[in-house]
């Protein structure tokens, strides 16, 4: 065979190796993942690089970036993941429009991490995250939707509130519900309230009830 032809059939060779299929990069990407995980809670993410993810996994880190175009986007994944399992919690409370239904979201939201502390490390403790990385997340449509069912729950007790209210309320309760898991996941030593009283005083702050009474 002469060099020509043999250069020819290797090219037809290479051309005829099978794409790999979607089901094959799913269980990569999970596997990915997975090991990504583990160590960003183990070592923490600014400690863990892709090489090191790669190492784990058994291949080259050019193989991970054919995945991920870089570490922040695996994390992103994972906080994803992470938020999904959240949002899927808060979809049966959403359906009833009065105070129960946010004191409810109120326990689901933080119960969530409560039950899940190194999620809540891992999504709002992470070292060496920057604002603009944060952002590019938040901005992800299905995150903001997950949050407009608080906001529909809030606008249900406050009807009369124009969109700044409630934008200022959804802001308030939020920050609410993460201060009384993070106090319980970061400093379990101190005897707190129970979160079940602590979300109470939360919807009385943001309820028109309460405004009308004070009034």
């Amino acid at each position: 065979m002469n060099q020509s032809a043999e250069t020819n059939e290797k090219l037809t060779a290479k051309r005829g190796r099978p794409s790999i299929s979607a089901e094959k990069r799913e269980t990569t990407r999970a596997r990915i993942t997975s090991v990504a995980r583990t160590l960003f809670q183990q070592d923490g993410y600014a400690n863990v690089s892709v090489r090191r993810i790669a190492k784990e996994i058994g291949c080259a880190p050019m193989t991970l970036y054919s995945y991920y175009d870089a570490k922040i986007d695996i994390l992103r994944s994972l906080w994803g993941d992470v938020f999904a399992g959240l949002l899927e919690e808060l979809k049966p409370v959403s359906n009833v429009s009065d105070h129960e239904a946010i004191y409810k979201m109120g326990l689901v939201y933080v119960d969530y991490w409560l039950r899940h502390p190194e999620e809540y490390r891992l999504v709002f403790m992470a070292k060496g995250v920057t604002q603009s990385q944060v952002n590019v997340f938040l901005d992800n449509p299905e995150i903001l939707s997950g949050y407009e069912i608080i906001t529909e729950a809030i606008s249900a007790i406050a009807p009369n509130d124009d969109a700044e209210t409630l934008k200022t309320k959804l802001d308030f309760f939020l920050s609410a519900l993460h201060g009384i898991a993070h106090n319980h996941i970061t400093m379990s030593g101190y005897p707190w309230c129970s979160p079940e009283e602590q979300i109470k005083y939360a919807v009385m702050a943001i309820s028109s009830e309460n405004e009308a009474e004070g009034s």
